[in-house]
């Protein structure tokens, strides 16, 4: 019932400033409207031609105000097991970029919080359509809906991304909801590949942290 409440009251805050929001599992049909927005290109841990995703891998959520799509942000689901991140993360580059040398990623951090394994849901590909004003608070709404809408389509263990370093700087993490930020968590053979550097943070949430939030915010809807 929190996750419904603190859903339900995002997309009513959302609805008062015009703003819907529109779930699609289609992901060449998301890429093509990414591109129509201005969006230069997916990585490839979320483009669909890199995977072969389905309704059970993943989704986009598009935001729509003036009869135009304005922003989007998509999320993955993998089931890693007890695989350790760095391994995972050093195995996937590799097959993303394979424009790369085999050693693209060259490592990945081990400081990373306990049990950070399982089941994840990775978030990334957040744009906002160049014109559009994009508040503080209208992208805090539309990405706490976001995290309720992931936690009750799967069974989660943590919800993470990875951020640029400018981004979590400005407290844009803190804003959706990661409480927790590591910085310079990478490290890639150079040239990097496009839109990767050794200064990203990875910030993340584990299920029972989101749990908290979320009974928290269910009972001070104000505090959101």
């Amino acid at each position: 019932m929190d996750l419904i409440t603190v859903g339900g009251e995002c997309l009513g805050a959302l609805a008062e400033i015009g703003v819907t929001v529109e779930m699609i599992t289609d992901f060449n049909y998301a890429k093509e409207l990414t591109e129509d927005m201005g969006k230069p290109g997916l990585t490839p841990k979320l483009s669909s031609d890199f995977n072969d995703f389905t309704e059970e891998s993943g989704f986009w959520l598009f935001m729509r105000e003036d009869g135009e799509y304005s922003a989007s942000v998509s999320v993955r689901y993998d089931n890693i097991g007890r695989e350790k991140m760095g391994d995972y993360m050093i195995r996937t580059m590799s097959r993303h970029y394979p424009q790369q040398r085999t050693d693209t990623l060259l490592h990945f951090t081990d400081a990373m919080p306990p049990n950070f394994h399982g089941r994840m849901a990775y978030i990334g590909e957040l744009f906002m359509r160049p014109g559009f004003r994009g508040s503080r608070q209208k992208l805090r709404y539309f990405m706490i809906l976001l995290h309720t809408t992931i936690a009750t389509k799967w069974p989660i263990d943590w919800t993470y991304a990875m951020m640029r370093d400018r981004d979590v700087k400005l407290g844009f993490a803190t804003n959706y909801g990661f409480s927790i930020q590591i910085p310079g968590v990478a490290r890639w053979a150079q040239p990097a590949p496009p839109g990767r550097g050794d200064a990203e943070w990875l910030v993340a949430i584990p299920a029972e942290s989101l749990s908290h939030m979320m009974a928290y915010y269910a009972g001070s809807l104000e505090s959101l």
